[in-house]
């Protein structure tokens, strides 16, 4: 018998809501990290400073969120004007 939209015995889990194992490996993880904080920032310290600087990139896209680029189009008719900024001290 096929799925039926509008059947209400569905036993899945309800939308939004976690999922268990997500949430322990999650939690997991982040009492491993808490630890060892002190042993991470002593090895981040001893890198050379590019592969500090790619790490620090690396680790960042997990905290800061990427932002989409943004084409800018327009009628050929009227074209965009873009004014010149000046900086005054």
């Amino acid at each position: 018998m096929p799925f039926e939209k509008g059947h209400n015995l569905a036993k899945g889990r309800p939308k939004g809501s976690s999922n268990k194992s997500t949430s322990k490996v999650r939690e997991s993880f982040t009492k491993l990290l808490e630890d060892n904080l002190e042993q991470l920032k002593e090895d981040f310290s001893e890198l050379e400073p590019k592969d500090r600087i790619r790490l620090f990139m690396e680790l960042s896209k997990y905290v800061i969120p990427q932002l989409k680029s943004t084409e800018i189009t327009g009628d050929p008719e009227k074209p965009v004007n873009i004014l010149p900024i000046e900086w005054v001290d």
